[in-house]
């Protein structure tokens, strides 16, 4: 079995992080607390120990301060490997359910904003001095209290250098804050732009296209770092005006304080703890202006990672699993819209394949052929309409229990980063017999023992040498492993050779022997002939329907002789004439 992946939802990773913040505010309580010990031990040695001369009072009180800072800094880093722990949870709790979520709004046709790269930036958040800040933050008012306490004076001048600091970080936020969204958002589409066209480099150089394509590109990227400088520029000035602010009130809090000392009306260990205390007040909101990026970061992040989980998903966790699947196969009454559109690509689309058949797909470009294949076997939800496997709607199926049942080669084959052997195993525990008997029908198995390690060779580092042909074998060989109920295939001769088709009508031969129900997409006559049933598929509708050889028949001029099987025509022609769905019924 494969090892289980987490199913965690977004709102159950806040809900646990947010499980962790009572513990880390009575943390903060403390941490807090034990800053005021600097300026309580100074206060005391300059208005105690200084005018008693008792070295007893200057070792006890330096005993108690030394030990109230140890006590400090295990509280600061239990507070920090708290966060550190939580955010590292997060990733490995949050990843693998964003990346399912993701594979499934795609499936929908839509595009979701959000990706690893929110997941990261909510990690860092919580892994760095962000939290931090903001936790410390309404202990500033405490600070504040204690200036206040010493003298009424140093309390304004510190609560007036706090007020102007907070409002320099809420101008940031409203200076930065939709300038941030936009260029994550464009930052990010051009990111992923560079990388389509390093991977289009073999149609881009041939046809001379580098220059253009590449100068467009660096236009496009001197407008984002345009952007991305501008909005540094502004966090910059904000963050360097606040520092110079608190440098300013450092001096400001002492030059009251030595007046009021000359005047009688404070002490000098009042003064120099003043001045502390008001740096410990002013400290996290200055840290909280320098995390603001990272704050409104995490904060998009976490916004793109609501609208991602916002829609419904197929919960796996508490579902029946069936038993498997005889391969009988139904549409009833589909339809499909793309998301967006009113148009169907597929209108009313009804018939049945019984359990041990073959079925052609036939009609010409845009008849919705692709689209069916990708309703049959899940990959897409009807608008309107059920698709049932053994009359259970495959969308009622755990796709992880229906998935080895099914055989699915699409049209265009993807081959995963991951050894020959883990594409073909689907990337779940190798069967050996079963691996080799999967390349053996797919015809691939000669071909995979001529890679450098054979069935362990590493397709990222052999995919030069893997023709688009043999890449379809392959995934012929991925659909056929472990003797699936079902399978599909969707143009599986596309890219292929002679001696690939001769391939491909020997794994028919055995599917059917295998009594295996078959759903193929084909435009070659060599295919039909392996066919117990034909759909013709026109407009995205059903043009026609029934046994292969009452459909050959049906499309066959008068006295023809190529309606024999083996000088049937080419599908092009049945495509044609069966377009004419005013002349033939969907029963036919």
């Amino acid at each position: 079995m494969p090892p289980q992946i987490s199913t965690t939802s977004l709102s159950e990773v806040v809900g646990a992080l947010r499980r962790q913040f009572p513990l880390l505010i009575l943390l903060s309580c403390l941490l807090n607390l034990l800053l005021l010990v600097a300026s309580i031990y100074m206060l005391q040695v300059y208005d105690r120990v200084l005018s008693s001369g008792s070295l007893d009072t200057l070792l006890w009180l330096t005993l108690i301060a030394i030990f109230a800072v140890v006590i400090y800094g295990a509280l600061e880093q239990a507070r920090r490997v708290i966060l550190s722990r939580a955010a590292g949870w997060l990733d490995g709790e949050l990843n693998v359910p964003m990346l399912r979520r993701a594979m499934e709004v795609r499936l929908t046709g839509k595009e979701g904003r959000a990706g690893t790269r929110d997941v990261a930036d909510l990690r860092s958040f919580y892994a760095g001095d962000a939290v931090l800040a903001f936790l410390d933050m309404p202990w500033s008012v405490i600070f504040l209290a204690f200036i206040w306490a010493l003298h009424p004076a140093l309390g304004v001048v510190a609560t007036a250098g706090a007020v102007v600091l907070l409002g320099l970080a809420l101008a940031n936020d409203a200076l930065t804050r939709n300038r941030q969204k936009r260029v994550a958002a464009v930052t990010k589409t051009h990111q992923e732009n560079a990388m389509r066209y390093v991977d289009a480099g073999e149609t881009i150089a041939p046809l001379g296209m580098a220059e253009a394509v590449f100068e467009r590109w660096r236009r496009r990227q001197a407008e984002v770092v345009a952007e991305q400088q501008l909005l540094a520029d502004r966090t910059t000035t904000i963050v360097s005006i606040s520092r110079s602010l608190r440098l300013i009130l450092q001096i400001a809090i002492l030059a009251v304080g030595a007046c009021f000392v000359l005047l009688g009306e404070m002490t000098a260990g009042a003064m120099i703890a003043g001045s502390i205390v008001m740096g410990r007040a002013l400290a996290p909101i200055e840290r909280a202006t320098n995390a603001w990026r990272a704050f409104v970061a995490a904060r998009s992040a976490y916004g793109n990672l609501k609208e991602l989980f916002a829609g419904t998903s197929r919960d796996e966790r508490d579902r029946v699993s069936l038993p498997r699947p005889k391969g009988g196969f139904v549409f009833e009454n589909v339809f499909y819209h793309p998301p967006g559109s009113q148009e169907p690509v597929l209108n009313a689309i009804s018939f049945a394949i019984n359990p041990g058949e073959n079925c052609a797909v036939v009609g010409p470009s845009g008849a919705g052929k692709s689209t069916l294949c990708r309703l049959a076997v899940g990959a897409w939800k009807p608008t309107k309409g059920h698709v049932r496997l053994d009359a259970a709607d495959v969308f009622d199926w755990n796709p992880e229990d229906l998935g080895p049942h099914i055989g699915y080669l699409p049209q265009q084959v993807e081959l995963l980063p991951g050894t020959v052997a883990q594409n073909i195993a689907r990337f779940r525990e190798v069967d050996s017999n079963a691996l080799i008997r999967a390349a053996q029908v797919a015809g691939v198995h000669e071909m995979i023992l001529s890679l450098p390690d054979g069935y362990e060779a590493e397709i990222a580092l052999h995919s030069q040498r893997i023709s688009l042909g043999q890449r379809q074998r392959l995934g012929l060989a991925r659909a056929l492993y472990g003797d699936p109920a079902f399978v599909v295939l969707d143009e599986p001769n596309a890219n292929m050779d002679e001696a690939g088709d001769r391939a491909l009508i020997d794994v028919l031969t055995t599917l059917k022997q295998l009594r295996t129900t078959v759903l193929i997409v084909t435009h070659r006559a060599s295919v039909l002939k392996c066919a117990d049933k034909v759909l013709a598929l026109h407009s995205g509708a059903v043009a026609a329907f029934g046994p292969r050889a009452q459909m050959v028949r049906q499309v066959q001029p008068a006295g023809s002789t190529a309606a024999r099987p083996s000088q049937a025509p080419p599908p092009e022609e049945p495509s044609r004439v069966l377009g004419r769905k005013k002349r033939l019924s969907a029963g036919e």
